[in-house]
């Protein structure tokens, strides 16, 4: 699938120039966007992109969304504090529910200390085969977690509107989670 990273992409036109046919800037928002899938052409006008903006997405991921009511991201605490992980699969542009898993109840102590190594494997137990962790608000645990799962961070409560925005931005989160030769994973914040 050929996307374009709205985050990298400047609006330049040269896209339009090398491909008229399949790509298009629009106006409003200053953004290339892939009019028809002309792949030949849409092709040449990544080839041409000097953000390298036009990106060829094959990748399939797995994203968990921690929720304590199904409807909402966990609003009042950390991800791994939720009561439940909706798990969802991206493949060709589409984001598709999957399952729901309980998250175990990491037994704490009276103090709840943050950044406890326990939570964060309790928490990584539960999302045994994901690739992105959403939530509002990420714990200490972050340090743990970012080199297992690309931490990502929604400030929109309803789910529905996490998956809007994490279909928007796919690049940034697939750039992320193929981060290798020592570069160190970060947090992202997806608006």
């Amino acid at each position: 699938m050929l996307l374009v990273d709205q985050n990298s992409c400047v609006g330049c036109g040269i896209c339009v120039k090398v491909c008229p046919e399949g790509m298009a800037v629009e106006i409003k928002k200053g953004v290339a966007e892939i009019l028809a899938e002309k792949v030949d052409c849409i092709k040449k006008a990544m080839l041409a992109c000097p953000q390298k903006a036009i990106r060829e997405i094959k990748d399939k991921l797995i994203i968990a969304i921690g929720t304590d009511d199904h409807q909402t991201i966990k609003a009042n605490d950390h991800v791994g504090q939720s009561v439940f992980f909706q798990i969802f699969e991206y493949s060709e542009g589409i984001l598709t529910f999957k399952e729901t898993r309980e998250n175990p109840k990491y037994k704490e102590d009276e103090e709840r200390i943050h950044g406890n190594p326990g939570k964060a494997k309790a928490t990584a137990s539960v999302l045994n085969g994901v690739d992105v962790l959403v939530g509002k608000i990420m714990g200490p645990n972050i340090a743990r977690l970012k080199n297992q799962f690309v931490c990502a961070i929604i400030r929109k409560s309803k789910i529905t509107d996490a998956i809007d925005i994490i279909k928007e931005n796919i690049c940034a989160v697939i750039h992320e989670k193929n981060k290798k030769d020592g570069k160190e994973k970060s947090g992202i914040i997806l608006k």
